[in-house]
């Protein structure tokens, strides 16, 4: 019976997608934590990637108008995958099958991953600002307020952090989500724009070397490639760098806050692991 339901949502799923699509098989996709994935294969051989977004984006901190914003940019700026089909009221995407691997698969040699990534961010940094601001607080502050839960330990670990004043001097589009499952190939191309919106490039950066388990060196060294032979880079981080290290430990509340919200919806190992490290990180 749970089969048949899944068969008659499949088919529903293809009927939305104007021609040829329609006329493609889904293979179900064991990817991402929050979506519903697909490879969509089409009789003349063409595979593409069909992304059905979570029911609830808003509990999740997405906004998909200026994921979409950011998407179309993004294209034009040669860092994100060509999309065929959107409706951005459901999540919903089509894009281009990628046969590369991720940066978690097969990540390049960590010497030249600073200079790829900052490549990035100057790319992503010409895009047009969206009206939404990711500002750290307030978005920590969505995640806690959705909470069922308030673990007992919660309290005594934030009290420092949230007494404390994160830089808000520069706004920048920004992704987010940088992470290594995010990346894919050597150019790379940049999927998963739902965390997209201003935001703070600092934190950007902090999530980057956070997420990739990066050292200093490696930190230094994108910033330094992000400021070599761009004009008026420097200007537009206001003259101050990234100033990432002020968020790193924002990016560990969240990912914590993050992790506590889909574990009360998916408890599972995933989520408790990204909760202890997180947790342990500000202790």
């Amino acid at each position: 019976m749970h089969g048949r339901r899944g068969d008659l949502a499949e088919l529903a799923l293809l009927a939305s997608l104007p021609t040829p699509w329609r006329e493609g098989r889904l293979e179900p996709l064991n990817l991402g934590l929050t979506n519903g994935n697909y490879r969509l294969h089409l009789a003349t051989g063409e595979s593409y990637f069909l992304r059905c977004g979570h029911p609830d984006p808003l509990r999740l901190g997405i906004d998909r108008a200026t994921e979409w914003q950011l998407y179309q940019g993004a294209m034009g700026q040669g860092i994100a995958l060509p999309c065929h089909h959107s409706d951005p009221g459901s999540g919903l995407m089509l894009l281009d099958w990628c046969d590369e691997p991720n940066w978690a698969q097969a990540p390049p040699p960590p010497a030249e991953q600073p200079a790829l990534l900052a490549e990035v961010l100057g790319r992503m940094h010409r895009l047009a600002l969206p009206p939404v601001v990711m500002a750290v607080r307030a978005h920590a502050d969505g995640y806690r307020g959705r909470l069922a839960r308030i673990p007992d330990w919660l309290p005594a670990l934030e009290r420092g952090l949230l007494a404390s004043r994160e830089p808000d001097d520069c706004w920048l589009p920004c992704h987010h989500d940088l992470n290594p499952a995010n990346l894919l190939g050597p150019k790379p191309w940049v999927i998963d724009w739902e965390y997209g919106a201003a935001g703070h490039p600092g934190f950007e950066l902090a999530g980057i070397v956070r997420t990739h388990g990066w050292s200093k060196e490696q930190q230094r060294q994108l910033e330094s490639c992000y400021l070599e032979g761009r004009e008026g880079a420097h200007k537009l981080l206001n003259g101050k760098g990234f100033q990432a290290d002020a968020f790193l430990p924002w990016v560990d509340y969240i990912g914590l806050l993050w992790g506590l919200l889909m574990a009360e919806q998916q408890p599972g190992p995933d989520y408790q692991a990204l909760i202890d490290k997180n947790r342990q990180r500000l202790e």
